[in-house]
């Protein structure tokens, strides 16, 4: 089955014979991937029902055990051990699906407002224990979250200095923004944002 690179670079993350809830799973690439080749168990979501029949429509095409549930997030589902995987939604959904009560591993992949996520799942509790950044067509940040304290930058984790080629792309998205804001007070952020990227690079 041919997967796109971010969706190959997910599962990536994913350990072998995991436990897995793929929310908002669309076609189930993800899940049916994951089962074909890290032998995990996979229970595909999506709030919609044409997604759900697409992603049942692949599962049978692939000879696939994937399980599907049509529910809106996490919803009417008990979770244990599962890692989560959340990918191709905005910051401001994913935040509203994990406001809940939970310790699972939790892997998210947003091109929307990453800083504010990262508050967000920092405030949970959460901490950074991989991170990637890759171009597939646009740039995306695959965050892998654990449950447990450590600190960990908001903008630049340390494994995503490794990237320079994402470095230079960030670096060049704030100094638009700082050219371009009007407000003060936004402008000295971003100025001060550029500073940090640019002690990083």
């Amino acid at each position: 089955m041919k997967i796109s690179k971010r969706v190959k670079s997910i599962c990536d993350l994913v350990p072998n014979d995991s436990n897995i809830i793929d929310v908002g799973a669309d076609h189930a690439y993800t899940s049916i991937y994951l089962e074909k080749e890290k032998n995990c168990s996979c229970l595909a979501t999506d709030i919609k029902e044409n997604s759900i029949n697409k992603a049942k429509n692949n599962i049978k095409k692939n000879n696939s055990q994937v399980k599907t549930l049509k529910t809106d997030g996490l919803n009417n589902i008990k979770l244990n051990n599962e890692i989560i995987i959340i990918s191709g939604m905005g910051t401001h959904t994913i935040m509203k699906i994990l406001d809940k009560k939970i310790k699972n591993d939790i892997i998210i992949s947003t091109h929307t407002n990453i800083p504010l996520l990262k508050k967000f799942m920092f405030k949970k509790g959460y901490y950074i224990y991989k991170e990637i950044a890759i171009k597939d067509k646009y740039f995306y940040v695959i965050t892998y979250y654990k449950y447990g304290k450590k600190k960990t930058n908001i903008l630049i984790s340390p494994f995503l200095t490794n990237n320079k080629e994402y470095m230079n792309y960030l670096a060049d998205y704030y100094k638009i923004k700082y050219k371009y804001e009007p407000k003060p007070f936004k402008k000295l952020k971003y100025k001060i944002i550029l500073f940090k990227i640019k002690q990083k690079m």
